[in-house]
């Protein structure tokens, strides 16, 4: 009975159709496992130490139609951009807004506000984060300058 077994198994992997069909699967096998993989990103956690930050050092992803529209999206964006063109703090960049919108000039630009308003630039590529203080990347002076004077 186990010689009967060992037979069939041989005769089938003696036929090319059915090792033709075996190397494709496992190739697709592999390929989908791998696709799998990398779609999911690393498994090993965050490779920057507490504290520290990284940035995407590459050109940015969107066009430049896209950062306009989210650029415009409000006006405060746009005055975020030219108050970092000197590197401040998020409390400097709250007092600045302060002076701009009349209506927070005593307790200066709410926090939470900014924080989203910094959030979406520095996604966008228009700010960055350098540790202590934010400052504005090339890109987005460049575009505030271009479109905005």
């Amino acid at each position: 009975m186990i010689e009967l077994q060992v037979e069939v198994i041989v005769s089938l992997l003696t036929q090319w159709w059915f090792s033709l069909s075996l190397l494709i699967s496992s190739w697709a096998g592999f390929g989908i496992w791998f696709l799998r993989r990398d779609k999911n990103g690393p498994k090993t956690g965050p490779t920057n130490t507490p504290g520290s930050v990284s940035f995407n050092i590459g050109k940015s992803k969107l066009s430049e139609e896209e950062i306009f529209r989210i650029l415009t999206t409000t006006e405060v964006n746009i005055q975020i951009v030219r108050i970092c063109e000197d590197p401040r703090s998020a409390r400097e960049i709250s007092k600045a807004l302060g002076e701009v919108y009349p209506g927070h000039r005593e307790k200066g630009f709410p926090a939470d506000k900014l924080g989203e308003h910094l959030a979406n630039l520095e996604r966008l590529g228009a700010v960055k984060f350098n540790g202590d203080k934010w400052e504005a990347s090339d890109v987005g002076v460049k575009m505030v300058r271009k479109y905005f004077g």
